[in-house]
């Protein structure tokens, strides 16, 4: 099942023209299935002439620094932009941008 923060991701950016994809969580998850893409992104957003989007989402906890780094040394092709989403209590998003 999916979180209500991406969810909320999702019609955001569906809502700025960009189209979304997100990997199918299966109620059982096989063995060797990542229900992240990479094991690091939530969503991958695409509007022509931007930089393919590839997005982690987070709640309220927060995006811890393993998860941070992991996402900085995941290395991508150029025309590629990593970033985290984090949804705090006050319902604000805070983004940000990881550079390649």
């Amino acid at each position: 099942m999916r979180s209500p923060y991406e969810i909320k991701a999702h019609k955001y950016l569906e809502a700025e023209g960009y189209q979304v994809d997100y990997k199918i969580r299966p109620r059982i998850v096989p063995r060797k299935y990542n229900v992240d893409f990479f094991a690091r992104f939530d969503l991958i957003a695409y509007k022509e002439g931007e930089p393919l989007r590839w997005i982690s989402i987070k709640g309220h906890a927060g995006a811890p620094t393993a998860h941070q780094k992991a996402i900085k040394d995941f290395k991508m092709p150029e025309g590629n932009q990593k970033e985290i989403w984090v949804y705090r209590k006050s319902k604000n998003i805070i983004k940000k941008i990881i550079d390649n």
